[in-house]
């Protein structure tokens, strides 16, 4: 399934300017978490990915907030306030976690860009939006998930205002 959604509008006739276009291909990965008595449990569930070489996925909220829940870098007193988490993406195991031998873990089939030497890269969950959004930290595709989370919670009160009229 190949979608796309265009952040930037194509610049005007004769105006020079950057054109960039998101392409969304549906998989389905997995995702390994503890269940209800404590077991490690895989399940499959559904992800958008880029294209070859960029650096984001779009996934469930519930997942999102499995991983943000399991954060150990964030105070769990104030999880409703927070609306990013940091992770890690792991090159050699292609996954996304806190550690390199902790869960949850979230695998992403296809190989994303290093952003570093070393084996694994920063990430950020964004927690906001219909799908949530991992990226690698400073990318573009980090800097356009920054500013579109900032955009939904600049517009989160207009929102409100307009459900209620």
């Amino acid at each position: 399934m190949f979608r796309r959604a265009s952040p930037r509008f194509t610049p005007l006739r004769g105006l020079k300017g950057p054109r960039f276009a998101r392409y969304f291909h549906l998989i389905t990965t997995n995702f390994i978490d503890f269940d209800s008595r404590g077991n490690l449990a895989s399940r499959k569930v559904s992800m958008i990915v880029g294209n070859p070489g960029e650096t984001y996925v779009l996934i469930d909220p519930e997942v999102g907030t499995t991983i943000r829940a399991a954060s150990p870098f964030a105070s769990h007193s104030a999880a409703g306030a927070e609306r990013s988490c940091k992770l890690t993406f792991f090159h050699d195991s292609q996954h996304f976690g806190f550690g390199s031998s902790s869960y949850p873990r979230l695998y992403v089939p296809s190989q994303m860009p290093r952003q570093t030497e070393s084996n694994s890269s920063p990430a950020t969950l964004f927690l906001s939006g219909k799908m949530y959004e991992i990226v690698l930290d400073g990318t573009p595709d980090a800097k356009f998930a920054e500013d579109a989370s900032a955009s939904g919670r600049n517009l989160e009160s207009v929102l409100r205002q307009l459900e209620h009229m």
